[in-house]
């Protein structure tokens, strides 16, 4: 499912740099007034963007750097991904940390612009932008500390958001039968994607000292009841999940049954112990999948 970024077009890329008014004195548009259309162009404006970051840049500059740099990465062109990894990557160690406040309006930007970018495709949904940015959020949180928090962020908006309209309250399990009644696979993904990179970078993660002492919070498992009312909820949701798909043969959905054994249920208190249990050895215990 997450190659649905490669759906992300020139197009959409030249309509938001368009967008992106603070940018605009660091390339040269001349030969684009119509659009981006091959890698060279590509190329062209990555190479002007590195240059930009080796001058003082504002606040409003640095955040309209991060979107253009993501939406550089997920434009799906592998012969050049290094470079615009290389461009991400100084994107979000430009300054490090941000202030909370910061983080906040950046956050707020990301989401405001990829939403933008999302809503320039044929037959959008509302939570595209959510796979742009699930695709490029590994790269992001493991930038930089200022990385790290923009994707805790976003994150957590993503799950308010997907909730907002038939909100998922963990401990009431009827709300499980309305996600696979009502949701489609791809925005079940989406919520159980954020939800495992929100433990992987931030619950689970041994290496937020320097956050925490900052006064960053976020960074721990909730009680010991919730919790376990969490692992439940999931583990529920889990099962349907398989007793659905293994009915209709639905490849994708079986797959997502195993991302959630081994990136939430393996990561979390008592299911982890009864799928390590299951599994029986200690290399699928520490095993990851990626869907």
């Amino acid at each position: 499912m997450d190659s649905n970024f490669k759906n992300f077009k020139y197009m959409q890329l030249h309509q938001v740099l368009l967008k992106l008014q603070p940018l605009k004195q660091y390339y040269d548009d001349s030969g684009h007034k119509n659009t981006f259309k091959t890698q060279e162009d590509v190329q062209k404006i990555c190479g002007d963007f590195l240059k930009a970051l080796k001058k003082d840049l504002s606040l409003e500059e640095i955040t309209s750097l991060y979107s253009a740099a993501i939406m550089l990465l997920i434009l799906g062109d592998p012969e050049i991904q290094n470079q615009r990894l290389e461009l991400l990557n100084d994107c979000f160690n430009y300054s490090d940390m941000l202030k909370p406040t910061m983080i906040d309006y950046a956050t707020r930007e990301l989401l405001d612009n990829l939403k933008f970018a999302a809503s320039l495709a044929e037959n959008h949904t509302d939570y595209d932008y959510m796979l742009y940015l699930l695709w490029a959020i590994p790269h992001i949180i493991t930038a930089s500390e200022t990385g790290k928090m923009i994707s805790l962020g976003l994150l957590r908006a993503f799950i308010a958001e997907l909730t907002s309209s038939s909100p998922v309250v963990m401990h009431i399990y009827r709300n499980v039968e309305a996600i696979l009644d009502e949701w489609t696979l791809k925005k079940t993904y989406t919520l159980v994607k954020s939800f495992a990179l929100i433990l992987a970078a931030a619950a689970l993660n041994s290496n937020n000292a320097a956050l925490k002492q900052a006064g960053y919070r976020g960074f721990e498992l909730p009680q010991a009841e919730t919790c376990t009312e969490i692992s439940e909820w999931f583990k529920i949701l889990r099962n349907k999940l398989e007793e659905k798909h293994k009915a209709d043969k639905c490849k994708a959905g079986l797959m997502l049954v195993r991302f959630i054994d081994f990136n939430i249920l393996n990561l979390l208190p008592e299911a982890g112990n009864e799928i390590a249990s299951e599994a029986g050895n200690e290399a699928v215990r520490n095993k990851r999948i990626s869907f």
